[in-house]
């Protein structure tokens, strides 16, 4: 087996998987793989030395573990990239699509929990595999079933001629392609997560106007919160103890003052990711000029040597 590092001053010999840099090894001879950061930040590269970034390093995803942080506005090119990104361009690659898609419903059963039990190769297993299925028709594995059903209907319908069924089977495969995008853990998790911030949004506003004395209170107490910083909020929402002692308030009852700390800490964290996006946009803003203004420069002087070559000039 091929050797992972080197005997001699112990550099990696493999890829690593974030960002590195490579030159051969003045050792061992073999090229070496490593990362060497500078005082101020960033990585350090010197003469002789190759810079890489792995293909897979950046990478749009609703996982906040991820290594790409996703903004605002990039959310609706990744909803694009997600539902509509590798369709077929034409007629010609649609059964190339179906049997990708068929493939996916296949990885997606092989790696599901509810079915680890079941040898899908297996006709009696995979009979008994479809019954749970049966039995969980709004889980992702049922739709992924769905999806690699109807991969194969596509195909058939072609082959038979039959326009209306393949056009039927085509719009059906879409449909269910994207129950499995929106039924993926993450997806779902997100949705959910989004709809119960609303939630206490709503909430603490019905809780406003139930009773115009407590209005009058929640409206003096805003000035109290906007006092107070992301982190002693966080802390109080998460530590489920009574919030009033902590302000020394007794009028109103937790039902109204934990609804309101969870939607100032939410305003909060939204003014927070607007004032990152506003500088993202600025930076890419800025870095687009700069692009355009070195391109025009370019297409000057390109201009400019043509009109040379014809003797306009």
């Amino acid at each position: 087996m091929e050797d992972k590092f080197c005997s001699k001053c112990g550099i990696s010999l493999a890829p690593i998987d974030k960002p590195y840099l490579s030159k051969k090894c003045d050792e061992c001879e073999k090229t070496a793989y490593y990362v060497r950061y500078s005082k101020g930040g960033g990585i350090k590269i010197e003469d002789g030395e190759n810079f890489t970034i792995p293909g897979n390093f950046f990478q749009l995803s609703l996982d906040p573990s991820s290594n790409g942080k996703l903004f605002r506005t990039v959310l609706p090119f990744f909803l694009k990239q997600l539902f509509i990104g590798g369709h077929p361009k034409d007629r010609d690659e649609i059964l190339d699509y179906a049997n990708q898609k068929k493939e996916v419903a296949s990885e997606i059963l092989e790696k599901s929990h509810i079915l680890q039990d079941y040898n899908l190769n297996n006709e009696e297993d995979s009979k008994k595999a479809y019954k749970v299925l049966e039995k969980n028709q709004f889980s992702r594995e049922w739709h992924a079933t769905t999806m690699g059903a109807f991969s194969k209907v596509v195909k058939e319908s072609i082959d038979e001629g039959d326009s209306k069924k393949a056009a039927w089977a085509g719009y059906m495969l879409g449909t269910t392609r994207g129950l499995t995008l929106v039924t993926e853990d993450t997806f779902e998790n997100t949705l959910w997560r989004g709809y119960l911030a609303n939630q206490v949004v709503y909430e603490a506003a019905a809780a406003a106007v139930q009773n115009p004395g407590e209005a009058e209170a929640i409206k003096k107490l805003e000035t109290l919160f906007r006092k107070l910083d992301e982190a002693t909020l966080h802390a109080w929402v998460e530590s489920n103890l009574p919030i009033g002692p902590r302000i020394g308030v007794t009028k109103l009852p937790e039902e109204i003052l934990v609804p309101l700390a969870k939607w100032h800490l939410a305003s909060l964290q939204k003014e927070k990711a607007s004032l990152t996006t506003d500088r993202e946009e600025k930076r890419a803003d800025n870095e687009m000029k700069i692009k355009w203004l070195a391109l025009g420069v370019s297409a000057t002087g390109v201009l400019f040597g043509a009109l040379k070559i014809f003797g306009r000039v």
